[in-house]
């Protein structure tokens, strides 16, 4: 089962990383107990999220799901508009390595 889940997570990178110009970011928040996160942010040149996928569960049935909550914000201001702890530190991971990317 973990096969599928990998082979959708391929699938989800494939197709967010077919833009023309922009930046892409992972960001993976697990626990050794408990529901883990992985963010995909997409921003522009300019810094503005165009895109973000979410996965979040327990089992392996887990799938990426849009995750229009941070859609058109500027990278550096997500912080306030994402309440759920190990979600911000996912997307702030992510956003880290557009930041790597960018430089």
């Amino acid at each position: 089962m973990a096969h599928y889940q990998m082979k959708n997570y391929q699938l989800t990178m494939r197709e967010l990383s077919t833009r023309d110009s922009g930046y892409l970011g992972v960001g993976v928040q697990k626990r050794r107990f408990g529901k883990g996160i992985v963010t995909i942010v997409v921003s522009d040149v300019d810094g503005t999220i165009v895109e973000a996928r979410k996965m979040e569960g327990v089992t392996v049935f887990s799938r990426f799901k849009a995750y229009q909550d941070i859609v058109g914000k500027n990278i550096h201001e997500v912080k306030g508009s994402i309440n759920d702890a190990q979600t911000l530190s996912s997307v702030e991971m992510a956003v880290q390595k557009i930041n790597e990317q960018k430089i």
